[in-house]
């Protein structure tokens, strides 16, 4: 397998105009990027609509500089809402000091073949594979992929796409909707990925800034690749910053890539990937059957986020207009309104208090209506964003048990949301990490017929956390009803072994093997029956017994050297 060079990119600056319709496309990468970008323009502009009520840092308007100001919001809970529900995600998809997928056996004719011949043939591969299991999650941890996996939950609850990139030397990078553009299959599988980044020309190989700086001075081999150098090379050249295009395309069980700057291939980007070792994981939050791109979860709440903000708005800027203080002042009295505004606190002017009056805007009842539609809004959308604050009791006192159920509500409906991230991410992120750790030797190769990763979604899916909640309900359940039969029924050695496995504990040196219970076992077992012996020949024989014990001891024991030199000699 043929892997393509990952150029150093700021691909997750998400400012700029994404078309540029105005210049004369490069390439046939560049050319069919702007093409496949013009398809994706209404997901583009609703993604960004969507960011506009929550984090616009996100997803920024198409005109907006680097660096710009954005619009300040006047409510937090679209933003607190993203946040909590990406955060949700985040511990649901890489739970901390847990894998969060499962290896299991596929081959069940094997798998019963080897269980006929030794017993014990499950616990076994199940402690192998949870140690494979740990071995993925460190390399996980160590790269600090959950960071980049926050910020892409982020991404799919506003925008509903993103895409992902496991770079072999730096983790997994992520490209914003407006880097990249994707065509599926009738099947909603990705045949086609084309990704624009932007690249400073230092940090490319020699040979390829000298390929680019080449073609920008127009000395391309090719008539077409003369004639496309323009005030736009020309203007990056200056800046030292170039757009790279990387294409992929997937054909049978391969997919192929290249990349492509000025219309020139770069060297070392053309190679292949396996269908299921591919680094690129275009994923979407909601799958529409028909349509290359997803729909975000914002997105079924933005009917409430624009009226909460349009109904936030007036409610401030009324309030304002309520708390401005302006004093009247009767044009036929004796008060000097001057007199008035000049006067500090606690001094004496000579007037008519009838004479002064206050503006009020009499708009109170009004506003409490706002107020009131508001409170409803709010607690809508902390109920879709599964927020505690809006399925909590308003009471004084809340039991902690009404808490946990709620909690627990929350996350069973969160099992729904992130299953298509499930498939369309977290599984194949674990099989191409796995691939590469495999290629690197530091995973040992499996048999891709009988092991095969597993991600299971719903409450509780958490990697193997689910496993050790349906074996201690199962053996709490069994002793409760059949009491000390069933006791004598289970094998506590695979039961613990069993139950550490799904915990996610190394039980090397922790718990003693079978040949040790053995033994041990043989050892009391002999000494209880030499103890019933003494015991039946009664004291007379106790006290036999310890007298030659002590003259045993007593006894001078013969020298190691003497003793060897003795056994020579009576072999000589």
């Amino acid at each position: 397998m043929a892997e393509a060079r990952a150029y150093p990119s700021r691909a997750d600056d998400d400012s700029g105009n994404d078309n540029n319709t105005n210049d004369t496309p490069h390439g046939p990468a560049e050319a069919r990027y702007r093409r496949l970008s013009q398809e994706r323009e209404p997901w583009l502009q609703r993604a960004r609509q969507c960011a506009a009520l929550t984090i616009p840092l996100l997803i920024p308007p198409d005109d907006a500089a680097k660096g710009a100001d954005l619009p300040s919001l006047y409510q937090s809970v679209g933003a607190g809402g993203v946040t909590n529900l990406a955060s949700k995600l985040l511990l649901t998809m890489l739970p901390p000091n847990e894998p969060c997928f499962r290896l299991r056996l596929n081959n069940l004719m094997l798998e019963k073949e080897q269980e006929d011949v030794d017993k014990e043939f499950r616990t076994r591969i199940e402690k192998a594979l949870s140690r494979v299991e740990r071995a993925v999650l460190a390399d996980i941890e160590d790269k600090g992929d959950r960071s980049v996996v926050y910020e892409g939950n982020e991404h799919l609850i506003v925008g509903g796409n993103v895409l992902y990139y496991d770079d072999p030397q730096k983790g997994l990078r992520l490209f914003p909707l407006s880097r990249f553009v994707v065509r599926r299959d009738p099947s909603g599988n990705a045949v086609e990925i084309i990704t624009e980044e932007e690249v400073d020309l230092d940090a490319l190989p020699p040979k390829t800034a000298e390929a680019i700086r080449a073609a920008d001075s127009g000395e391309s081999p090719t008539p077409e690749g003369r004639s496309r150098v323009g005030e736009e090379a020309r203007r990056d050249h200056r800046e030292r910053q170039v757009r790279i295009y990387t294409h992929l395309r997937r054909k049978d069980r391969l997919w192929k890539i290249k990349q492509e700057c000025r219309g020139i291939t770069l060297p070392g980007s053309e190679g292949s990937y396996p269908v299921d070792a591919c680094p690129w994981f275009p994923a979407r939050m909601y799958s529409v059957a028909g349509e290359a791109y997803g729909r975000s979860f914002v997105e079924l709440q933005l009917g409430d986020l624009a009226s909460l903000e349009s109904l936030n708005q007036s409610l401030v800027e009324g309030s304002a207009v309520s708390a401005k203080a302006v004093g009247l002042v009767n044009p036929n009295g004796v008060t000097s309104a001057k007199a008035v505004a000049e006067a500090a606190n606690g001094d004496f002017v000579e007037g008519n208090p009838n004479d002064v009056a206050f503006l009020q805007v009499q708009k109170g009842a009004d506003f409490q209506v706002v107020a009131a539609q508001i409170q409803v809004l709010e607690q809508r959308l902390k109920t879709a964003f599964l927020m505690m604050d809006g399925v909590r009791r308003q009471a004084e006192r809340v039991t902690a048990e009404e808490i946990r159920v709620l909690a627990q509500e929350l996350e069973t409906g969160l099992g729904g949301v992130y299953t298509v991230i499930s498939q369309e991410f977290q599984m194949p992120f674990i099989r191409s990490r796995m691939a590469r750790m495999t290629k690197e030797k530091r995973l040992p190769p499996l048999p891709g017929d009988s092991v095969r990763p597993s991600v299971v979604t719903g409450f509780d899916a958490l990697g193997r956390g689910n496993d050790k909640a349906k074996l201690v309900e199962f053996l709490q359940f069994c002793a409760q009803t059949l009491g000390e039969n069933f006791l004598a029924m289970v094998n506590p050695h695979n039961a613990v072994m069993r139950l550490a496995t799904s915990i996610g504990i190394d039980m090397e040196g922790l718990i003693k093997d079978e040949q040790t219970l053995q033994a041990e076992q043989a050892q009391a077992q002999q000494q209880a029956q030499q103890q019933q012996m003494l015991e039946r020949l009664g004291p007379e024989a106790l006290r036999q017994f310890g007298g030659m014990v002590q003259n045993a001891q007593q006894q001078p024991q013969p020298d190691n050297k003497e003793a060897a030199n003795g056994g020579q000699e009576q072999q000589g």
